[in-house]
């Protein structure tokens, strides 16, 4: 490393967790108003909270008489919120250790514990790995059962192997709903270790291990109020343990971790949890709602879940495309890859209010109209005279959503024109809009203020590839893009017809470059790309690739009014 990065560790240069992205900034990429999305992602608690909550935050911010507001620190010591937290479990508080979400603390226990190596089970919460990299402590895997169970022998044998003096594993599981049973707990308890057992959705699942802790020392139980509560965004979490061990975990926190209104609300929580309880069931009832609709297609197999959320195994379409998908009808659900385990197959999706629920039952429709259409299969049988299939490759056999399209408004914005997912949309629909390139440069021309000068093409081209290629050895955005349909379709397809493909693609390096990266070699008889002929929706490319197949008629599979070939003149 070079320059003032010469001082930091060299190991944290590539160390990055990928959280959820703020709704505004996607409402504005995708052109959805924030209230019309459904924000199932994050597994919060989305039901307003009681007025009663609202109240005790006003109150505590605004008034001295409440010993703390937002002039003054917060209670370094959290006496009154450990003495409340206590309370609900059945503790002193000197069982009780608070701070600023969960997150904060498994880095004080990261932190705290001499540990070289902790054990985790994958696949799992991505921020064990993030926090044990921070902390230079190594991260020991043992892979879940095939029911995602933690296999409870080859923890202990991996304990013992490695001498692991840290285990972490949270129940239920994130993200796969899974408990772990007490009687698991007693078995890992056992062990020359320390067990952490990160119940973040213990509310959803009505059991805990905090029954335990008066048995074993070295067992610590870490809660949220980011879940149950729906204080995701004030961020309140605290640990449950042995008071010789919370008594350090105070000691070495960030001495004002929990700001007073997080403290407010928390304790507010607390004392109106009834009612909170009632948004608890709704969301269970919620969940199983979207349980029984997921069991219908054909492209979904969910899992079964002790918490307010339900993962998915994806079959035979991409389920990275299925997220975008869905998230470009604002409906927002968690594509995790390998964060946290090797997931690339799964979604997950979170419980929500019925309305959410709705929303996300009416995306997964249209897609599985769109990806499984019977009557088209249904009518192509009965089109004894089609010799060819041709496709086109955006948006029919490529998800662009997050490459061409955030090109575009990214190389706009370069150029100082704010342009969203929707006024993308919106000029796709009105045709003549192959050409990416001249896309962008005619939507910055609309949206140049008077006077201003416009970009010439070329310009426009070269900011352009530069955001889709990368540039520098960082990789571009046609890293994200991801394959539509089921590649054993296609191939079963290939045996009956003959097939091409039609795009507005230059062949080098864009057009060879998704055929190689989703294994489509030797699919396809004829490709045409846009140095070929000239631009749809001119019927040109149709016309050469069906006599490149040597076929006199063909059926043309697009995603926009220009893979429509108009009729010659």
């Amino acid at each position: 490393m070079s320059g003032v990065l010469k001082y930091t560790r060299a190991d944290l240069a590539k160390l990055k967790y990928h959280p959820v992205r703020p709704l505004d900034v996607i409402s504005r990429e995708i052109g959805v108003p924030v209230e019309e999305m459904a924000k199932l992602d994050a597994n919060e608690n989305l039901h307003p909270v009681p007025k009663e909550m609202m109240e005790a935050v006003t109150s505590a911010l605004q008034s001295f008489s409440s010993g703390c507001s937002a002039q003054i620190y917060p209670d370094p010591t959290q006496t009154n919120l450990r003495a409340d937290i206590a309370a609900l479990h059945g503790l002193t508080p000197q069982h009780v250790c608070a701070g600023s979400g969960s997150d904060d603390i498994l880095d004080i226990v990261m932190r705290l514990m001499d540990a070289p190596s902790c054990l985790i089970s994958p696949p799992t919460f991505g921020m064990y790995k993030f926090l044990g990299d921070i902390s230079r402590i190594k991260i020991v895997e043992v892979p879940r059962k095939d029911n995602f169970e933690v296999d409870v022998p080859a923890v202990v044998a991996a304990i013992r192997k490695h001498k692991i003096k840290l285990v972490m594993l949270p129940s239920p599981n994130n993200p796969t709903g899974t408990l772990l049973p007490n009687s698991d707990v007693e078995i890992l308890c056992a062990e020359d270790a320390m067990i952490v057992v990160d119940e973040a959705y213990a509310d959803f699942a009505g059991c805990s291990a905090d029954v335990l802790l008066s048995k074993y020392p070295n067992l610590m139980v870490c809660r949220t109020f980011s879940k149950w509560a729906g204080l995701a965004g004030l961020r309140a979490g605290y640990a449950l343990g042995d008071p010789s061990i919370i008594e350090r975990m105070l000691a070495i926190k960030q001495p004002y971790n929990v700001n007073v209104a997080a403290e407010a609300m928390a304790r507010a929580a607390l004392a109106n949890r009834p009612a909170i309880m009632v948004t608890i069931k709704s969301l269970l009832d919620q969940r199983d709602r979207l349980i029984a609709y997921l069991d219908k297609y054909r492209f979904l197999k969910p899992h079964k879940t002790h918490s307010n959320f339900v993962l998915c195994d994806v079959e035979g379409v991409s389920a990275q495309g299925l997220a975008a998908f869905m998230r470009n009808r604002g409906v927002l659900v968690r594509f995790f890859g390998t964060q946290g385990g090797q997931l690339q197959n799964n979604i997950r999706i979170s419980s929500g209010r019925p309305q959410d629920i709705d929303k996300c039952l009416k995306a997964l429709d249209e897609y599985e109209s769109q990806r499984f259409d019977q009557k088209a299969a249904d009518a192509l049988k009965g089109m004894a005279d089609v010799e060819a299939l041709v496709f086109d490759m955006d948006g029919v056999l490529v998800d662009v959503s997050q490459s061409y399209r955030t090109a575009i408004t990214e190389t706009a914005a370069h150029f100082g024109v704010p342009v969203t997912s929707g006024d993308v949309n919106a000029a796709k629909a009105k045709g003549n809009a192959n050409n990416d390139w001249k896309l962008t440069l005619s939507l910055i021309e609309a949206g140049l203020k008077k006077g201003a000068k416009a970009p010439t093409l070329d310009e426009v081209t070269k900011e352009f590839e530069k955001r889709y290629q990368g540039e520098g050895g960082s990789p571009g955005l046609n890293a994200l893009e991801t394959f539509i349909p089921s590649l054993p379709l296609l191939k079963a397809l290939k045996g009956k017809y003959k097939m091409a493909i039609v795009t507005g693609r230059p062949r080098k390096p864009d057009c060879e470059t998704a055929i190689k990266a989703f294994g489509l070699d030797g699919l396809f008889d004829a490709v045409v790309c846009m140095e070929d002929a000239a631009v749809k929706p001119d019927p040109a490319p149709m016309k050469l690739a069906l006599s490149k197949l040597g076929c006199e008629t063909g059926i043309m599979f697009g995603d926009t009014v220009d893979d429509r070939p108009r009729k010659p003149d």
